[in-house]
């Protein structure tokens, strides 16, 4: 009997162990489907698999509000604030695109006048540190420890200098160049005196400590610390057909020129990455699957080239709706898609951009179109405007006056930057010009001018810091 009971007893303790096994298995295999997936360009994917796919960094089906109309038409409400920050608002001189639109030296005065609104997140984040009583000490950079994309800097007497980069690749490198250009370019217009500031900043998509002071390209509702700095594409983006922003938008002005109005493709356009926002992305994907008014592929690339579906950003501007996704957190391609003379069709977003408080989503002034996360509302939406095409006109032609036009200029970038170097400087400490450690009429200054990190070479720029260069470490 006690033999018995013990084959029993194995038995019962393998059948567990092979259950345990193939459960452990079909786990296994599971998130290895999700996994691929997720990493998949594929257009097709199985429906059960869809629903598992993570939402990467969208979080939830929540969005931001973006719709700021008071910020574009009318003063600020902190008037104190706006003048110590953009300006006084010049009475006797008013914005005109052909003649200021690539004027970086507007003055203060000037840069109030033309961009009422754009310098709404620099406010919010000089009152975030005002009411909470944190100004921003040198103790607070020293405690950001540089990762890859961030770059310490510092202006000092109206010089950029560069004190600390770190990039993993030449991507982030060039894009850090990027910012520090048009940071540079802004401060040499000779609009006024700049102040004395220390940074850091971070080309990354979104910043791995939220909770620190950070300039970055993009923020959530939560990361109240981050203060927004324009994108990097403005300066260039190192993209086929692409290059500098300014150059984009000639050669889309030029193509409208040639082609009139009533010849655009009465379609939604959009090409991109599923990997870098699976679950969103494939939303967008499966509300605009066999309609009639889609032409949204997934943009597939090979190891040799892109494949045929390829569209610069200048050639999707022939279609009459255009369709903007986020990514891994925002995306850097809504500005592109703004220069158009187009409607611009976007869901409910999670991530704030520099420019973002320029939106209105309805009324009048209306200037994109907002449709849910998911887009289970896009078929009707498209229905609704492919129908209406005077409606869908003054939506476009509202957008072309509100940011290609005017708050995507190169003059409203350069008046961002210098309105932010002056809010930063209002709330954070006076740097130090020399090192503390040198004395006498021989003391070293702190960084290295950006003229001469310019000359460095590549892998010096990817890897720099000043104070170990300086002792020859």
């Amino acid at each position: 009997m006690l033999a018995i009971g013990f084959r029993f007893r194995r038995a019962g303790i393998l059948l567990a162990a092979v259950i345990i096994f193939a459960f452990s298995t079909g786990i296994l295999l599971l998130v290895l489907a999700i996994m691929r997936t997720t990493l998949s360009e594929a257009p097709e994917v199985s429906l059960f698999l869809k629903k598992l796919l993570p939402a990467g960094n969208c979080l939830c089906q929540s969005s931001t509000n973006f719709d700021c109309r008071l910020s574009i038409f009318a003063a600020t409400q902190d008037v104190s604030m706006g003048e110590d920050l953009a300006g006084a608002k010049d009475a006797n001189w008013k914005f005109d695109f052909t003649r200021d639109g690539e004027n970086i030296g507007l003055g203060n005065d000037q840069c109030g006048s033309a961009f009422p609104g754009l310098f709404e997140d620099i406010y919010r984040a000089v009152e975030f540190r005002l009411e909470s009583n944190k100004s921003i000490s040198v103790q607070d950079l020293d405690a950001i420890r540089l990762s890859r994309g961030m770059v310490r800097a510092m202006v000092i007497e109206g010089k950029l200098l560069v004190i600390e980069s770190r990039h993993m690749d030449e991507d982030h490198r060039k894009k850090g160049l990027a910012i520090l250009h048009s940071i540079y370019r802004s401060i040499s217009a000779g609009a006024g005196p700049i102040p004395n500031v220390e940074f850091v900043f971070s080309i990354e998509d979104m910043v791995q400590h939220p909770t620190q002071p950070l300039w970055s390209l993009a923020r959530r509702p939560q990361d109240e610390d981050i203060w927004l700095m324009p994108d990097f594409g403005f300066w260039s983006w190192d993209i086929e057909d692409l290059g500098p922003f300014d150059s984009v938008v000639e050669q889309v002005v030029r193509n409208e020129r040639e082609r009139p109005k009533e010849d655009k493709i009465q379609k939604l356009i959009w090409r991109g990455a599923l990997a870098r926002a699976p679950k969103l992305r494939r939303a967008l994907l499966d509300a605009s699957k066999d309609k009639s008014w889609s032409d949204v592929e997934v943009l597939v690339e090979s190891e040799s080239d892109v494949s045929g579906n390829y569209m610069s950003a200048a050639d999707q501007c022939n279609y009459m709706f255009v369709a903007h996704a986020e990514g891994r957190s925002y995306s850097g391609s809504l500005k592109y898609r703004q220069i158009c003379d187009s409607v611009v069709i976007i869901h409910k977003m999670q991530w704030i951009q520099h420019s973002h408080y320029l939106f209105v989503a309805s009324g009048p002034d209306q200037n994109y179109v907002e449709v849910e996360r998911d887009f289970s509302d896009l078929d009707a939406v498209m229905e609704h405007f492919i129908s209406h095409p005077e409606e869908a006109q003054r939506i476009a032609d509202n957008s072309i006056r509100t940011f290609r036009e005017r708050y995507l200029t190169m003059a409203a970038e350069a008046c961002y930057w210098r309105s932010l170097l002056k809010a930063w400087s209002s709330v954070s400490f006076e740097p130090d010009k020399f090192d503390q450690e040198s004395r006498g009429p021989a003391r070293k200054s702190r960084g290295m001018r950006f003229e001469n990190f310019l000359l460095l070479e590549s892998s010096e720029q990817m890897d720099f810091e000043w104070n170990k260069r300086m002792k020859g470490a």
